[in-house]
């Protein structure tokens, strides 16, 4: 990856702290309506970060629900419904104590000092068969749809061959609707959905191929969904996949980034990635992020925001994917540890490591 060239009398970007000493923190939100920011831990645990910038009260607990015995496991997500000023519906993805991933629905209120797990409504279960690759990310997208994303389920060289398999939700980002109910299920899938036809392969599945998607998200202007999917020992990829377009196959385990693993022929919607790197001095597991719109960052307007969990390292690429990607490392300062981006309504992006939140600045 080439490097990010600052003209002279460039703007400059930083971090500015924004909260410390949280345990395990894995994800930023922010809830409609709403100024206070939100730190999800691994443990169960989602905190606010008071003024001072320290882990406030807790706002949401569901340790007595949450498995994390493996670093990959535990409370991975949380998204609210667009709705969520009338409704109070908001969602989180985690692993229970069996090792078992559940998409969990709470009700709450704006403002509300503590959410009550008395509300919760089990909207999808996926078993794990191993401890590691279980995704976690779950996100409204821009057709109201929620997203939610899992690995292949763990093992060397997906053993299972999960990914490519329509048969399985493993591999794939999934795309229901849960405020509607068909029979026998507690969501909806919408009918647009690209297996809904297909007889054999599972209606819910959008996207497949991926190995572990470690945080996908929606530019908020175009629509357009990206993907930080982890990758085996050899290269980190980011995909990209335009606006309502569903059915993509990031051809995971054929191929690690563009190189051949098991090998064979690509199928009609393998899509490559639109940025990759090799593991070593860049980094060992990509952390996805935003595109930066608005906010306060006009240098980075537009592109897309990533780093790497191992070297902390951070680039950015334009947001339609012509590439190639820059790094930032250099204006941001290493953030090993990366653990997850946020970003909030006025458009800031924030970058997330275990007991950190700052916000990118310029």
């Amino acid at each position: 990856m080439a490097a990010l060239s600052v003209a002279s009398g460039a703007s400059a970007l930083g971090l500015a702290p924004v909260g410390r000493g949280f345990d395990g923190a894995l994800a930023v939100v922010q809830a409609p309506g709403e100024a206070r920011l939100l730190v999800v831990t691994r443990t169960g645990v989602v905190r606010l970060i008071t003024q001072r910038g320290t882990p406030g009260p807790i706002w949401l607990d569901l340790r007595n629900r949450v498995g994390s015995r493996s670093v990959e496991q535990g409370l991975l997500g949380l998204a609210f419904a667009p709705d969520f000023a009338t409704s109070g519906r908001l969602f989180v993805h985690y692993t229970n104590r069996s090792g078992d991933s559940r998409v969990v629905e709470l009700r709450s209120r704006p403002g509300a000092t503590r959410v009550s797990t008395r509300t919760a409504r089990v909207v999808l279960r996926q078993h794990q068969p191993y401890t590691n690759h279980n995704g976690g990310s779950l996100q409204f997208g821009p057709d109201g749809m929620l997203y939610i994303g899992f690995g292949d389920g763990g093992g060397q060289n997906d053993p299972d061959d999960t990914s490519a398999n329509a048969a399985t939700w493993l591999g794939k980002i999934l795309r229901i609707d849960p405020s509607r109910r068909d029979p026998g299920k507690a969501y909806a899938v919408p009918a647009g959905n690209p297996f809904v036809r297909i007889p054999g392969a599972l209606p819910e599945i959008w996207h497949r191929g991926l190995r572990n998607p470690w945080r996908f998200t929606f530019d908020s202007v175009t629509g357009a969904m990206w993907i930080g999917d982890v990758g085996q020992n050899a290269v980190e990829e980011i995909d990209r996949a335009p606006a309502g377009v569903g059915g993509l196959d990031f051809g995971w385990s054929r191929r690690e980034g563009t190189d051949d693993l098991k090998g064979g022929p690509r199928s009609a919607t393998e899509t490559d990635p639109v940025a990759q790197y090799r593991h070593g001095d860049d980094g060992c597991s990509v952390t996805g992020g935003y595109v930066q719109r608005g906010g306060r960052v006009p240098a980075l307007e537009g592109q897309y925001i990533y780093g790497d969990w191992c070297s902390g390292k951070t680039w950015a690429i334009p947001a339609d994917g012509s590439g190639p990607s820059r790094e930032i490392t250099g204006q941001l300062g290493r953030l090993p540890g990366l653990t997850s981006f946020g970003q909030d309504r006025a458009g800031n992006i924030y970058a997330v490591t275990s007991k950190t939140v700052t916000r990118i600045r310029e």
